[in-house]
């Protein structure tokens, strides 16, 4: 990897999660080809719809988050090596 790409990383890795989620979205698209690009833009709209919609369960009330500890509580632990 080139130095500028590792500066480029340090520094993205210094901004807030919805800034680095900007960043790495801008960097992946740019790497879609030109015949993918119409099917891509249809799938990223429906994935934006579906966190629109999930958000609002969330804000509404509609549905309850669980902690992740509760999850992992639920599943028996969690697995080797993770933490």
């Amino acid at each position: 990897m080139s130095e500028s790409a590792q500066q480029l990383i340090d520094s993205a890795l210094q901004l807030a999660p919805a800034d680095r989620a900007v960043v790495a979205n801008a960097i992946l698209a740019s790497l879609e080809s030109e015949s993918d690009s119409h099917e891509s833009a249809e799938i990223r709209e429906a994935w934006s719809d579906e966190i629109r919609n999930r958000i609002g369960d969330i804000d509404s009330g509609r549905v309850k988050t669980v902690p992740s500890s509760e999850v992992w509580k639920r599943m028996g632990g969690k697995p080797s090596g993770r933490t």
